[in-house]
């Protein structure tokens, strides 16, 4: 068995960073060998910027090769999810109902097996507040610390990972789910322009709150000129009623908002073309894909988006990988790294 640290402290831009490392060794969990492989090193960072803690994931062995470039993932968290929660796992009572609709863990041990093109690391970020809308509601300058935040993990994995995630190897992506749609709009509200090294950005039934005059251009602008690709997933939550009151008003839900979005990206010229099925309504064009589920039996979708694959085809579409191994609203293409407690 591997010996490590219980902790450590580095230093990383001038940040005094408290940082506990938890390596999965053999052993650890309940998993197969294939899962042992794609676990990685398991990072803990608390309180980067106020009220916040960050798990990162590095790959290691044959996942983490120098020649390659490293895909760098951050999952702001939904309300009311941990961290640990949103990795995932089997759960062992109808009361851990929360360990088994994301993994967000067992998707990415998929996309190290199956895209041999990059490296991927995980960075999972949570509110102490379980709530990304609170904390930007607590902090006026939550877009500047949201950046900060960003910055400070990309320079962590520069300079103890510089084989193969140094600054210039990294290739960002910014995912969300529910409420972590907040710490993505608010990021994107307190940058200049869209930064050239975020290649993707995903949104999963979390762009409640986009906003044309604050978005809109940004977006556009990125989509335009810096070969960045947008991946949205949403569902009709109009038609859903509880307790004889709909869940959303009109305009509230990201069924409307993915509407909006994906006309006011056409009004800036993104090119999208609108289709249609019982499944589907679909914005595609060659830098975006909006997808909208259709809910005519107003049933409730918001986690199923994140299960049926929704991170690795956020990630995936619009590449030689997408729908290869896995499907879209299909089965759970990663069932197999799932671990046991």
């Amino acid at each position: 068995m591997r010996q490590l640290p219980s902790g450590y402290r580095l230093i990383c831009s001038g940040i005094l960073i408290p940082v506990l490392l938890i390596l999965y060794f053999k052993g650890h969990s309940k998993v197969n060998d294939s899962q042992n492989q794609t676990s990685g090193i398991r990072i803990e960072i608390n309180d980067i910027i106020p009220e916040s803690r960050v798990v990162i994931n590095v790959p290691t062995g044959v996942y983490a090769q120098s020649q390659r470039e490293t895909r760098v993932i951050f999952y702001a968290l939904p309300n009311g999810n941990s961290i640990e929660q949103t990795e995932g796992r089997v759960p062992i009572s109808e009361e851990e109902w929360r360990y088994d609709i994301q993994h967000i863990a067992a998707q990415t041990r998929f996309l190290r097996e199956n895209d041999s093109r990059y490296n991927y690391v995980v960075a999972l970020l949570e509110s102490k507040t379980k709530a990304w809308t609170s904390h930007a509601a607590t902090f006026n300058n939550s877009g500047e610390l949201y950046k900060a935040l960003i910055d400070t993990v990309r320079c962590l994995l520069n300079n103890n990972f510089n084989a193969y995630a140094r600054a210039s190897n990294q290739r960002v992506i910014l995912a969300s789910h529910s409420g972590g749609g907040r710490f993505l709009f608010n990021y994107i509200s307190a940058v200049d322009t869209i930064p050239e090294y975020i290649e993707r950005i995903i949104f999963i039934d979390s762009n409640y709150g986009y906003e044309t005059d604050l978005h809109k251009n940004k977006l556009a602008e990125w989509l335009k000129s810096r070969n960045g690709r947008l991946e949205v997933f949403a569902y009709v939550d109009t038609t859903v009623i509880i307790n004889g009151k709909p869940i959303v008003s009109s305009k509230g839900g990201t069924g409307y908002r993915s509407r909006l979005m994906a006309e006011d990206l056409k009004s800036a010229g993104t090119a999208l073309v609108f289709e249609a099925d019982t499944l589907f309504k679909t914005y595609k064009g060659a830098s975006a894909e909006i997808l909208i589920k259709e809910n005519p039996d107003g049933r409730i979708y918001h986690t199923v988006l994140v299960e049926r694959n929704g991170l690795i085809h956020g990630v995936l579409s619009g590449s030689p990988l997408q729908e290869k191994s896995y499907t879209f609203w299909g089965e759970r293409a990663y069932e197999r790294y799932i671990v046991k407690p």
